[in-house]
C-alpha cells in the first residue's frame, strides 16, 4: 500500500514538473518572438520653426531592458501597420552595450517631411526577433524660411556720398520667391514702423538692390522673403539690421581715466557711436610713415598743436566692434574724414593709435623769486637767488602727476615729484656759479612717458664786489681837488677886477669928467 502510495506521488510530481518545464518553453518561445521595448523619440529642440535646407537634430534613448548590444535607426512611419521590419532606416547608430541617447541630424527638405520614428535591433544571435517597438512618431515638417541677409555697399561712406544696400536670398539652389525690402530713418525708437521700399519676385536671381544717391539722411534696413514650397507659402523672419550713416568722423583722444582732451586713444565716431580706431600692421615703413602723419592730422583737427608722440598700442581690454580698419593720412589733410580709410570690420589685432598733442605738455615758466621773468641777472654769491619752475596744462587732470627737472647749461642738476599746476623751486644752495637755467616736466602718467619742452632760459651772472676804501678815498681825494680849484678861479677872478679899478685911466681930453667918474667906481667897490 505504501508502495503504490509512493508510485503514485512520484507521477504526480513528475507530472508537475514537465507541466512547469512546458511553460517555460511556451514563455521563452513568446518572448523571442515579440518586440522589444520601444524607444523615446523627440526634437532636440522646437518643431514649429524648422527652416527650408537647415539641419534638425534629433534624439532616441533606448531603455534599460533592451537586450544589449543593439543599434539604433531612424525612419519615416508611412502608414500604421508598419513594422520595424519593413521600415527603411535613412541612419543607424553604432552598436550600443548599455542604455544610451542617440543625436541624429536629417536634412529640412520635402524628402524627409513627415512622420519619423526611431527603432533599435539587437545584435544577439539567439533572438527570433531582435527588433524592438517603434518609437512614438514627431512630425517633421519645413515650416519657415532661414532669413535673408542685408549689406551695404561701401559699408563706410561719407555724408552726400553714394551708397547700395542688397537683400540676398540664402538658397542658392532655390527659385521662385519673393524679396521685400523695408527702411526706416534713424533714430528709430521702440515701436517705430518700417516703410516699404519695395519687393522682387524672383525666378533666376537670388538679390534685389536699392541704390541711394547723395545720402544725407541716417537710415536703417532689413528685408524679408516669402516663397510657395511643397503646397506651403513660407515666410522667412525678418533679416538683420544694416544701417547707413552718411558719416562725418569726428575724432577724439580719449582714455577712461581723464576722458576727452589732447592726449589718448583714437576713436571715430561711427554710426552715431564713439569707437575705437584699429591701426593694423600693413607695412611696417609705409605704416609708421601713415600713423605719424594720422596723428600730426588729428592734432590739427583737435586744436591740440602739433603732435608730440605717437605709438601704436595693443589694449585687449577695449571691445573692438566693426570699426574702422585703418586711417591712412598723408599729413596734408585737414580733417580725419579727408583721409583714406579702409572698411569697417571686426578688429583681430586690437592695436590702437595712441597720441599726444603739444597742447598736453606746453613749455614750464622759469622765474626768478622777486625779480619776476627775467632773462639776465646779476648777483654776488652772497645773495639769496631762487628759481621758480611751475608747469600748467588743461589736458592734464587730477589723476596725472611727473616731475619737474631743472637743467643748468645742459646738465640736469635735480627732479621734482610734481601734480600739474604747482610749482617747484631751486635755491641758491644748487647755483654756485654763473650758468644758463631752465626746466621741463616729464609725464609719467601717459602711456608714452614723454617730457616736455624746455622752458625760458635764465642766465645769472655772479660776481665778486670790489674793496669800497679806496674808492671813498678817491672820491674825496677828487672833491677836495675840485673845490681848491673853484676856490683859486673865484679868487683869482675877484684880485682881477680890483686892480683893474684901482687905476683908472686918465680922460686928458676932458678933465671935468674925471672927477665924477671916481667916486662911482668907489662906490661900485664899497
Amino acid at each position: 500500500m505504501i508502495l503504490h502510495n509512493i508510485g503514485v506521488y512520484c507521477d504526480h510530481s513528475f507530472f508537475i514538473a514537465l507541466t512547469v518545464m512546458c511553460w517555460i518553453m511556451c514563455v521563452r518561445e513568446t518572448l523571442s518572438q515579440a518586440y522589444a521595448p520601444a524607444p523615446t523619440f523627440k526634437y532636440e529642440s522646437s518643431e514649429n520653426n524648422i527652416k527650408l535646407n537647415t539641419i534638425v537634430s534629433v534624439v532616441c534613448k533606448t531603455p534599460w531592458s533592451a537586450p544589449y548590444p543593439v543599434t539604433v535607426s531612424v525612419g519615416r512611419l508611412d502608414s500604421p501597420s508598419q513594422t520595424p521590419e519593413t521600415t527603411e532606416a535613412w541612419v543607424t547608430s553604432e552598436v550600443l552595450r548599455r542604455a544610451d541617447t542617440q543625436y541624429f541630424t536629417i536634412p529640412a527638405t520635402a524628402k524627409f517631411e513627415g512622420k519619423i520614428v526611431c527603432w533599435y535591433k539587437s545584435t544577439r544571435t539567439e533572438l527570433n526577433n531582435p527588433y524592438s517597438e517603434l518609437s512614438n512618431p514627431i512630425n517633421f515638417v519645413v515650416s519657415a524660411l532661414s532669413p535673408p541677409k542685408v549689406t551695404l555697399h561701401p559699408n563706410l561712406f561719407l555724408k552726400g556720398e553714394n551708397y547700395t544696400v542688397q537683400c540676398e536670398s540664402v538658397y542658392s539652389l532655390v527659385t521662385n520667391f519673393t524679396l521685400s525690402l523695408y527702411y526706416r530713418i534713424l533714430p528709430a525708437t521702440l515701436g517705430t514702423n518700417w516703410t516699404s521700399a519695395g519687393s522682387l519676385f524672383l525666378t533666376n536671381h537670388t538679390t534685389i538692390v536699392l541704390r541711394q544717391t547723395n545720402a544725407v539722411v541716417p537710415l536703417e534696413f532689413a528685408c524679408t522673403m516669402e516663397m510657395l514650397y511643397n503646397g506651403k507659402l513660407l515666410h522667412s523672419s525678418q533679416s538683420n539690421i544694416e544701417q547707413a550713416f552718411p558719416e562725418e568722423l569726428p575724432v577724439r583722444l580719449w582714455e577712461q581715466e581723464r576722458g576727452e582732451s589732447c592726449l589718448g586713444y583714437l576713436d571715430v565716431t561711427l554710426k552715431g557711436k564713439w569707437q575705437p580706431v584699429c591701426q593694423k600692421e600693413v607695412d611696417a615703413e609705409a605704416d609708421s610713415s601713415a600713423a605719424a602723419a594720422t596723428a600730426e592730422v588729428v592734432c590739427r583737427e583737435l586744436g591740440c598743436g602739433q603732435v608730440l608722440n605717437w605709438e601704436r598700442i595693443l589694449d585687449n581690454k577695449r571691445y573692438f566692434p566693426q570699426t574702422v580698419g585703418g586711417i591712412r593720412c598723408s599729413g596734408k589733410e585737414k580733417k580725419i574724414k579727408d583721409c583714406p580709410l579702409e572698411t569697417i570690420e571686426d578688429c583681430k589685432q586690437r592695436s590702437m593709435l595712441y597720441i599726444i598733442c603739444s597742447d598736453t605738455l606746453p613749455r614750464p615758466k622759469l622765474s626768478v623769486a622777486t625779480y619776476g621773468h627775467v632773462s639776465q641777472l646779476y648777483v654776488t654769491d652772497k645773495q639769496d637767488v631762487t628759481l621758480i619752475c611751475s608747469f600748467s596744462s588743461t589736458s592734464l587732470k587730477s589723476v596725472d602727476y611727473g616731475y619737474l627737472q631743472f637743467i643748468k647749461d645742459g646738465t640736469y642738476l635735480s627732479k621734482s615729484y610734481n601734480i600739474p599746476g604747482n610749482s617747484v623751486s631751486i635755491t641758491r644752495d644748487a647755483l654756485k656759479t654763473s650758468g644758463q637755467y631752465e626746466c621741463t616736466y616729464s609725464l609719467q602718467t601717459s602711456k608714452i612717458p614723454l617730457t616736455s619742452p624746455r622752458s625760458n632760459s635764465v642766465i645769472i651772472y655772479l660776481y665778486e664786489p670790489t674793496n669800497p676804501v679806496p674808492i671813498v678815498a678817491g672820491v674825496f681825494t677828487t672833491v677836495v681837488g675840485v673845490a681848491i680849484l673853484a676856490y683859486i678861479c673865484v679868487f683869482r677872478t675877484a684880485t682881477e677886477e680890483v686892480q683893474t679899478n684901482e687905476f683908472p685911466e686918465t680922460n686928458t681930453e676932458n678933465p671935468e669928467n674925471n672927477s665924477s667918474d671916481l667916486p662911482q667906481q668907489l662906490e661900485a667897490k664899497v
